[in-house]
């Protein structure tokens, strides 16, 4: 069978746009004489089955029923919904074969109008269509006369009136009898076109626009052929509103009784069709889905290549390996397509009796309590889970939960329905929490434990003790099996929270060596304490959420509970009339670098004190102050020499000054000019000997900074 399936498939999708190009020639060429078809029956549209609702905005739509011989099943859907037909729409005729699917096609209005010469403006609409029709035949009427003839153009009079510039247009016709003649255009009566080409354009123009505004519906035919009666599976998936859920929680006076919850699966149905004994399954998750719009014709720009160039044309081919239906795999053999004929049969999309139990919408027959004499006073959840039963049941599809019906449901088209598919005893109790981020109060809430073999979807919660509404919830993730979350429901007015918070850093406790730096570690505290105050006449099961640090580790904490959603959870007892103290300790380790060169020796030395260092970096550290010493020494020494030269240099320019203004024909002047001399050359001497002992010192120096240099970078300590 599942030969004969997918080669049914196979050809309904190759033979698609066959179809749809036959319809586009048949429209063109009127003239020609009708193609030879096979006699088929149109047969009214099978009902919907199946549906399955996503939590993605999809549902898949499922029909079967009986047909007969060859046969046409159409479909309508509005157009917006072709777009996910044309990517998910599958036929299966169980005994025939799938011809063709063919579906009215949408070509934008600039192509439809393509190959149409005129247009309709959309401003100055007869002035501007007029000039359109030059050399038209058309008939014009000007009061009780009328003229026949071509027309040449319009033409623009202006004329001055009273300062005012107006401008009138003027139709300029060309008679059957040659003669020109113009006519004032708003004069005009009425203008015919007598070409009757140009008239049918005119028509399908206005055509083209009318159907792009107003129609909404889109009709998809599903050709077949066979003989007999058999029959035929059509399935689709197009956008439908989100199902939604929600939960009444009962809680019991009586601590051994476990809280009732009860679910309700809220679906609508938008279509403007009955859905009438349908399947309906809920399914959790999110599947993938997007749009890809198929249904638009798209044309787009080519290349043009030069007649030399040879393109080879690639085809694809599409290999189906696997036909899947609900997550399970359907062997399709001949003797499988016997049985699922039978079965079809059975469940009477082939014509037999269909026996089911019926749900409508707003009512539901739910099972009749047994036998036993109830007890005096059975408590609200007792009494629910008598009247309402579930009338859905939890499959596994993959990696997805579902609610799947176990009873047929009835929706009215444009109605809406709540159907429950939760009715289980579950496991929790009532505590008091706390979480900054959702109240600055404490609130009472239940800690539920998902204890059922459903997934319980998102969705609010209204709790009742006894008949009581106490508050409402929300359950904010899926729960699968074995799952927890606590529903905070109301504050608590008997107990009070205060929260004091304190950060500080921490005394270097480690010191390491990397390359010349050195590098600090401390610690960074956070420190949350929560003092909680109970004033109420009972004890309560504490549950404290504190926000997880990034980076951050406890310290000095008690052992959380568990972590969840970037929290810490603690648990802890609320005595009566008591007061509760919590620290919350965090610490993160931070680092800070020290270039040991860069520091002075009063920096190093208070290093050298510190207990964090070690007996081999405080040595090197040692080292280090002794080069910084002969560092300094060096220092020192080019500070006077340097000082020094610069003395020398102002005597010298100072001598230089005095000699030129000495007479040497003076003797005593002479004489000065003399001892001016042998005190310069004893400067230049001693300048020359500075300038050495400069560049000496300025090298050992140097050395010894490379030599530090090459010390500090060589050391490494982790």
């Amino acid at each position: 069978m599942l030969k004969k399936i997918l080669a049914t498939m196979v050809v309904a999708v190759a033979l698609t746009s066959a179809m749809a190009y036959s319809q586009t020639t048949e429209e063109k060429d009127k003239s020609a004489p009708p193609p030879p078809r096979n006699d088929r029956d149109s047969v009214a549209t099978p009902p919907v089955r199946k549906i399955v609702l996503y939590k993605h905005g999809m549902g898949y739509f499922e029909r079967a029923g009986p047909i007969k011989d060859n046969a046409v099943i159409t479909l309508d859907f509005k157009t917006d919904q072709m777009q996910d037909l044309l990517t998910s729409l599958y036929a299966i005729d169980l005994g025939g074969k799938i011809t063709s699917i063919g579906y009215d096609s949408k070509d934008p209005i600039d192509k439809q109008l393509e190959n149409i010469l005129i247009r309709v403006p959309e401003g100055s609409a007869l002035t501007q269509f007029v000039s359109q029709l030059k050399g038209v035949r058309v008939e014009i009427k000007v009061g009780t006369e009328s003229a026949q003839g071509s027309i040449l153009g319009i033409e623009p009079v202006s004329q001055k009136v009273n300062d005012a510039v107006l401008t009138a247009f003027k139709v300029v016709l060309l008679k059957d009898d040659g003669a020109i003649q113009p006519f004032n255009l708003f004069d005009v009566s009425s203008m015919k076109i007598l070409d009757a080409r140009i008239q049918e354009d005119l028509q399908r123009i206005l055509a083209i626009y009318k159907n792009s505004k107003y129609t909404d519906r889109k009709q998809v035919r599903i050709q077949t052929i066979g003989k007999g009666e058999r029959s035929i599976q059509i399935g689709y998936l197009i956008e439908m509103p989100i199902w939604k859920t929600s939960y009444r929680l009962i809680l019991g006076d009586d601590p051994t009784t476990k809280p009732y919850l009860q679910g309700w699966a809220i679906m609508e149905n938008p279509t403007d069709e009955d859905w009438k004994d349908v399947n309906i399954s809920f399914v959790a998750g999110n599947p993938i889905s997007f749009k890809l719009d198929l249904y638009t014709s798209y044309y787009p720009q080519r290349p043009v290549i030069n007649l030399a160039s040879i393109i080879p044309l690639v085809g694809g081919l599409i290999a189906m390996d696997k036909f899947a239906e609900g997550g399970m795999s359907i062997d399709l053999g001949e003797e499988s397509m016997e049985k699922e004929e039978a079965n079809y049969d059975a469940k009477g999309y082939g014509g037999g009796a269909r026996k089911s139990k019926r749900v409508v919408a707003g009512y539901m027959n739910a099972p009749k309590p047994a036998s036993p004499p109830a007890p005096p006073a059975p408590s609200m959840s007792t009494m629910l889970a008598r009247s309402v039963s579930s009338i859905a049941s939890g499959v596994q599809i993959g990696e997805l939960f579902a609610y799947e019906s176990k009873s047929p449901i009835s929706v009215g088209r444009r109605q809406a329905a709540m159907v429950p598919i939760v009715t289980e005893y579950m496991d929790g109790s009532k505590i008091l929490y706390y979480r900054g981020s959702v109240s600055p109060k404490l609130m009472n809430a239940f800690y539920l434990t998902n204890s059922s073999k459903l997934t319980l979807e998102t969705g609010p919660i209204n709790l009742f003790e006894g008949s009581t509404a106490v508050g409402e919830g929300l359950l904010k993730q899926s729960l699968q099996t074995g799952m927890k979350e606590i529903i905070p429901f109301a504050i608590e007015a008997g107990c009070t929270i205060e929260t004091i918070g304190k950060d500080e850093y921490k005394n270097v406790h480690k010191a390491s060596f990397v390359n010349g730096v050195m590098v600090l570690r401390q610690f960074y505290l956070k420190e949350m304490t929560y003092k909680c105050v109970n004033k109420s006449p009972r004890g309560f099961t504490f549950y404290l959420d504190h926000p997880k640090s990034n980076g951050y580790t406890l310290i000095d904490t008690a052992k959380p509970e568990e972590e969840v959603a970037g929290h810490y959870r603690f648990k802890m007892d609320l005595a009566v009339g008591k007061t509760l103290e919590f620290k919350v300790t965090e610490q993160q380790e931070v680092a800070s670098q020290v270039y040991v060169q860069n520091q002075s020796m009063d920096q190093i030395r208070f290093y050298l004190g510190q207990s964090y260092l070690s007996a081999k970096a405080k040595a090197i550290l040692t080292e280090v102050v002794g080069y910084m010493n002969a560092i300094a020494e060096q220092e020192r020494l080019l500070g006077e020499m340097r000082t020094e030269t610069e003395k020398l240099v102002r005597d010298q320019g100072r001598y230089r000054e005095n000699m030129q203004i000495l007479n040497t024909n003076n003797s005593k002047e002479s004489e000065k000019r003399a001892e001016y001399l042998e005190r310069l050359t004893k400067i230049e001497e001693r300048l020359e000997k500075l300038d050495n002992m400069i560049r000496e010192t300025t090298e050992k120096q140097r050395l010894i900074r490379a030599e530090l240099n090459q010390k500090v970078q060589g050391f490494t300590e982790e």
